[in-house]
């Protein structure tokens, strides 16, 4: 009887050892998994804004995915000779809006016909664009290169939202698209 309860002792000592190194295992993963958890985007937001000779056009953004953003409604616009209020409620709302989750998805003919353009390739070769991104507490500003199908990164701005408010990122966006040299 002595041996068969000594052998339980040993058991249960065992079980108890095994639990508690399967706590601490389990504090070390969970301590080690939450710097990569935390280091993925929670705000994301986009927009697009294309200087015609005429009028500011803005677009959402919607969803990054391996594609990038899907831009759609809501689509505003603004004249060129607008004021800055005008311009940044026009980006604000634009940008805020593009951090909901649904969206209606655009073809391609349906975005080019909503912003009142004939062809993508006459608003391409008469306008300029700047994408506007946050990730976190980051916003880029990407403006595109005059008639070339590609980001021009030496030009690019980086803001903190911490640090800068968002009426200094429109006026500086606008800035940016306003100095792009158009043919």
């Amino acid at each position: 009887m002595s041996t068969k309860m000594c052998n339980f002792a040993y058991d249960n000592s065992i079980y108890n050892r095994m639990k508690k190194w399967q706590k601490i295992l389990n504090w070390i993963m969970i301590k080690l998994m939450k710097p990569k958890i935390s280091m993925e985007s929670k705000t994301q937001r986009a927009c697009g804004i294309y200087r015609t000779t005429k009028q500011y056009i803005f677009l959402t953004g919607y969803g990054k995915t391996g594609m990038g953003y899907e831009m759609s409604y809501p689509i505003k616009f603004t004249p060129i000779d607008c004021d800055d209020v005008e311009f940044n409620n026009a980006f604000g709302e634009v940008f805020i809006a593009s951090n909901r989750d649904k969206y209606e998805e655009l073809l391609s003919a349906q975005l080019i016909k909503a912003m009142k353009q004939r062809s993508w390739r006459q608003l391409h070769n008469q306008s300029t664009y700047i994408f506007v991104r946050q990730d976190d507490a980051e916003i880029m500003v990407l403006p595109a290169q005059y008639k070339k199908n590609e980001w021009d990164y030496e030009r690019s701005l980086t803001f903190d939202i911490g640090k800068d408010s968002i009426y200094d990122i429109a006026s500086e966006a606008r800035k940016l698209l306003d100095n792009i040299k158009i043919d």
